[in-house]
């Protein structure tokens, strides 16, 4: 094959590949993260785990009592999102017992005055490392079918952000 046919043959071997699906360029299968299985008891002493809450699309929002950051999160998503699935969870083992839950939500609740923030605070040290959180607030959205839809590091306190995350979700 002189040098005219081999560049012809290779950009036509180039063009099948690019319009190919499973080749370059062509449309890949995604992967959906599933939740690991949980369960965690919450300062309000109801049980909320990845099998209940199948069908219902919600946050974990992974936090811990020392974290100044996750307040305004926390009162900004349940105040836009009024009666979403939104469920706490600590990072911290010293946040475990019912008693610590439940003064923690307290504070956080006595920390914004005209805000409450209606939501179940629980503890799970193995859910963190299961998501490998590292960073608190840390929010993960989870959909219907109980995979990840959305993760999101850092504040969230703009509800046009909240909204975007949120909707991901419908």
């Amino acid at each position: 094959m002189n040098m005219e046919k081999k560049a012809l043959f290779l950009i036509l071997i180039l063009a099948v590949l690019t319009i190919s699906p499973g080749c370059i360029g062509g449309e890949e299968a995604e992967s959906k993260e599933t939740v690991p299985q949980f369960t965690v008891i919450a300062d309000d002493g109801l049980e909320y785990g990845s099998e209940s809450l199948l069908g219902t699309n919600y946050i974990l929002h992974f936090s811990a009592s020392w974290c100044n950051q996750c307040r305004p999160t926390m009162h900004a998503v349940t105040n836009h999102l009024d009666n979403e699935m939104y469920i706490v969870v600590s990072t911290d083992a010293n946040d475990g017992d019912q008693e610590k839950l439940q003064d923690w939500h307290t504070q956080v609740n006595e920390s914004e005055e005209e805000s409450n923030v209606d939501a179940p605070f629980s503890m799970s040290v193995n859910l963190a490392e299961a998501f490998e959180i590292n960073n608190t607030p840390t929010l993960i959205l989870i959909g219907k079918d109980g995979t990840v839809i959305d993760r999101h590091i850092g504040p969230m306190v703009d509800t046009d952000e909240i909204e975007e995350f949120w909707s991901k979700a419908q």
